[in-house]
């Protein structure tokens, strides 16, 4: 059975009346399409590339602009942008908690790996894109830990209530 992109809808309904978990990493897997599938084609991927080259130099960003990719660059990353893409589809189309879970550590590698670039002297413009996930990954730990307090507290009140009076 296929399913087409046109099945992920950003309706309301989307976000609505949904578990903290639910909404952060929805929400998260929508800015995760939009910021990366640019980045799925090497033509796309050419395109934004250039893009944030000439933001760096109009804004006089500190650290080095991007440099030109060759081939071999542009493939791995449109295979990077793809594989972001597909992930995340499946978690606005699956928002469960392990998938959640999954995608936050990864947000908290993926800053990592910007701060060592950062630290290297790449684009000062990376630090936007490293505010944005590790707020990703601060809003959907939050709901996580959120959930997961609501359900030891509803199994503890569980477990200490008296057991029911034999008929």
């Amino acid at each position: 059975m296929t399913q087409s992109l046109t099945h992920v809808s950003v309706s309301p309904a989307l976000f609505a009346n949904r578990p903290a978990p639910v909404r952060f990493g929805r929400a998260g897997a929508l800015y995760d399409l939009v910021v990366t599938v640019a980045f799925a084609t090497p033509w796309t991927a050419t395109a934004m590339l250039d893009l944030q080259r000439r933001i760096h130099t109009v804004l006089g960003l500190g650290g080095a602009p991007l440099p030109e990719f060759g081939p071999v660059e542009l493939m791995f990353l449109s295979m990077m942008g793809t594989v972001v893409t597909m992930w995340a589809i499946a978690r606005l189309r699956h928002p469960i908690t392990d998938l959640i879970a999954i995608d936050t550590v990864g947000r908290v590698a993926f800053s990592a790996w910007m701060v060592v670039a950062l630290a290297s002297g790449a684009s000062a413009l990376l630090a936007v894109f490293l505010v944005l996930e590790l707020a990703w990954a601060v809003l959907q730990a939050a709901g996580l830990v959120a959930q997961w307090r609501g359900r030891r507290m509803s199994s503890s009140r569980t477990a200490t209530a008296p057991a029911p009076a034999p008929a």
